[in-house]
């Protein structure tokens, strides 16, 4: 039976990542201030060189920072977890006698599948997290533009994933005292919603984005027609 070895996936990714850097670096500088055919001339050369090298420092940086990124969410996850339960133990257990009447053994079975579910989200999640760091030396090449091209949107996905696997946790923990405490309503209620934090997570993130770009082109046409109004009047 064959084992895999991430190490030597890491290699070959970055190897042909570092490749797609230096190539799209001096493309990007041909194109730019020789042919004049991509980007403004008038920029100053040495932001590309700058784009260039924070790309390499990401890339060849990230393994450490990405571990540093997972402890500060790791205690920060325990740390909330005391605040809540006074207690830096997981509790999984749910109490027996739960079961003892049949309006009991039902809630123990519906939250037990939604725990289940939960589990099935958390082992799809932290694969989601394997591919986004296989792809960072990718994402990075988008440094060497101004806007930052794909890097900044994975940045918001991993610390996005962060929030939801630990706001899921919390929940989680919260649905099991609740259960042990029989309150089998609010039990119900919040394993129910640890199932849906990714949706609510990402509603809340397109909400605090500030809307879409056409709304913000509707936005900017409007003001500039306010503007042209008032020039317009003035000469009138």
């Amino acid at each position: 039976m064959k084992i895999l070895i991430f190490g030597g996936l890491y290699n070959v990714i970055y190897t042909f990542a570092i490749s797609l850097l230096v190539m799209f670096f001096i493309k990007k500088l041909i194109e730019t201030y020789l042919a004049w055919t991509n980007g403004d001339a008038d920029h100053n050369p040495l932001s590309v060189l700058i784009g260039f090298l924070k790309a390499m420092i990401v890339m060849v940086c990230f393994g450490f920072i990405y571990t540093q990124f997972a402890n500060i969410f790791y205690e920060f996850f325990y740390s909330l977890l005391e605040g809540m339960t006074g207690s830096k133990t997981i509790v999984t257990a749910i109490s027996n006698s739960i079961a003892f009447n049949v309006f009991g053994a039902i809630l123990y079975l519906v939250i037990a599948i939604q725990l289940a579910l939960l589990y099935f989200q958390f082992i799809t999640r932290g694969i989601e997290m394997f591919i986004l760091r296989l792809g960072i030396p990718f994402a990075s090449i988008g440094l060497l533009n101004s806007d930052g091209g794909a890097f900044n949107g994975y940045i918001k996905k991993f610390i996005s994933n962060a929030f939801t696997i630990i706001l899921q946790l919390l929940l989680m923990q919260l649905a099991i005292i609740l259960l042990n405490k029989y309150h089998f309503v609010l039990a119900l209620s919040t394993s129910m919603i640890a199932l849906r934090t990714p949706h609510m997570l990402q509603e809340f993130m397109a909400t605090a984005g500030g809307g879409s770009a056409s709304g913000k082109l509707a936005t900017v046409t409007r003001v500039v027609n306010t503007f042209r109004g008032g020039i317009t009047k003035g000469k009138g």
